[in-house]
């Protein structure tokens, strides 16, 4: 996989191609506490262009399984939650390359398959791109820890109402 920014072309150091046909691309980062453990991440899906993920396209989705089997959703949220406790950052930059997910395999996701039938996005897509997005954000200086996915997790868990997870979910920073 492969995109420009600046004029400057960037190839993915690892392609996770999904059931579907859709194929995520993790690149090389430059930030972060440690920067040669950063991550970019792109997906491009059948017939569309590439795209880069953010908070608000999972929780959007997230929120509309939710509305069509609200007991699965919710568990599969806790499930997410969890995950957080169990990923950590890359913790080299051969660790990076090599970017093993553990914890969204297809075993560890069977039981959520059922909410692939509502919404945009497949559960192996979502559990791929937030075990990848737990590990770019614990790449954060450790006094200035992020806890952006934690906090919008929290929030959607408890099923606060939707401006504040609209809120968490478009922070910036």
């Amino acid at each position: 996989m492969l995109f420009k920014r600046k004029g400057e072309e960037h190839n993915s150091i690892k392609e996770i191609k999904l059931a579907d046909g859709t194929i995520i691309g993790v690149f090389e980062g430059n930030r972060g506490a440690n920067p040669d453990h950063d991550i970019l991440i792109k997906y491009k899906e059948e017939n569309k262009r590439l795209r880069t993920p953010k908070h608000i396209h999972w929780v959007i989705d997230l929120l509309i399984k939710k509305e069509h089997d609200r007991e699965l959703t919710l568990k599969f949220m806790r499930y997410l939650r969890e995950m957080y406790d169990k990923v950590g950052a890359f913790a080299s930059k051969e660790d990076r390359t090599k970017c093993e997910l553990k914890e969204t395999t297809s075993e560890k996701l069977k039981e959520f398959e059922e909410l692939n039938n509502y919404g945009e996005y497949k559960v192996e897509f979502i559990g791929h791109l937030i075990e990848l997005m737990i590990k770019m954000e614990k790449n954060t200086p450790p006094e200035k820890p992020a806890r952006v996915f934690r906090e919008l997790m929290e929030a959607m868990i408890n099923e606060k109402e939707i401006f504040v997870i609209v809120g968490k979910a478009t922070q910036i920073g």
